[in-house]
């Protein structure tokens, strides 16, 4: 019960847990197709929906490792539908051009800052715990402002397989060396972060804020019920034993 045990470590995710990812993405998405389309002579609308079909298309394909985060891979299937022939060498310019426009354009939920900056203070270790390519995870905490309040990044690609799976959790248990008991995830995906973390004995909660929240991942075979429920990043120190 939150405020009965002082945790000594917290995991996060990444995406819709400390960043407002859910939009940007698609922000991102339509920026990149817009050059191409411009580039090719192709239709915007057209060549947009285009994308977001290969990107299900791989993400299905690949659901439990982070090749399904690959946006080189979506749009080389999208330009191989419309062109015969093209210049490949677009390919990592455009994906280069993807993250660059997500990078630079990342915004914290409300408290981040605050909130992880008292849980250092009070030495609680911090990591994040993320599905994806190690290097871009990094990325994205360093042009956050993350960098001074997270001890750790973990990424997928470390361990092969994504959340659910509980090697990633694991990793971040034995590098921390912290036990699972000690220790509190917070994510927003409910079979991903909640129950993955629940599955190696972490108590998840789920983050759900009133704007830009983006839960998701509720199993409709095995319903995942979080051991809490936040919806002001700030809470989470309520729920680690301590007082905001």
């Amino acid at each position: 019960m939150a405020g009965t045990h002082k945790y000594k470590a917290l995991l996060l995710d990444l995406d819709d847990t400390l960043i407002k990812s859910n939009k940007l993405y698609d922000k991102t998405l339509l920026h990149v197709t817009r050059y191409i389309t411009k580039k090719f002579g192709l239709d915007d609308k057209t060549f947009f929906n285009n994308v977001m079909d290969k990107e299900m298309i791989i993400q299905r394909s690949f659901p439990t490792v982070h090749t399904r985060h690959s946006r080189i891979l979506v749009f080389r299937m999208a330009l191989d539908e419309v062109l015969k022939v093209y210049d490949y060498s677009i390919l990592p310019e455009v994906e280069d051009m993807y993250w660059e426009y997500f990078i630079s354009h990342i915004e914290l939920y409300d408290n981040v800052i605050s909130t992880l900056k008292k849980l250092k203070e009070l030495g609680v270790k911090i990591a994040i715990v993320s599905d994806g390519s190690l290097g871009l995870r990094i990325k994205k905490v360093k042009s956050a402002g993350l960098q001074p309040y997270i001890d750790q990044v973990f990424a997928s690609e470390e361990v092969i397989f994504e959340k659910p799976f509980g090697a990633l959790f694991t990793l971040a248990l034995s590098k921390l060396e912290v036990e699972a008991k000690h220790t509190i995830m917070l994510g927003n995906n409910y079979k991903n972060d909640i129950r993955g973390a629940q599955l190696v004995g972490i108590r998840a909660g789920m983050f759900d804020p009133p704007e830009d929240g983006n839960p998701m991942g509720q199993d409709s075979q095995i319903r995942v019920i979080p051991d809490f429920v936040i919806n002001d990043f700030s809470e989470i120190l309520n729920e680690m034993g301590y007082e905001k």
